[in-house]
């Protein structure tokens, strides 16, 4: 069975995220919707086995540190 990989399209995404401070602002900066922003997310955290966002109050901190 292959293991599933990462692409750059999730790094990036998620960068986004954490550079602009959550979902919406990184759908704004790279011209996506909000849904296929958290969807990358939600893959790449299913890839990796982890939480990478803790999501509290419609603002999503970081959970790795």
């Amino acid at each position: 069975m292959e293991k599933t990989r990462t692409t750059l399209d999730q790094w990036i995404t998620l960068q986004a995220v954490v550079d602009y401070g959550g979902f919406a602002q990184a759908a704004e900066i790279l011209h996506r919707t909000q849904s296929s922003i958290s969807y990358t997310i939600s893959k790449l955290e299913q890839t990796l086995e982890l939480e990478i966002f803790s999501l509290e109050r419609r603002e999503a901190p970081c959970s790795i540190n």
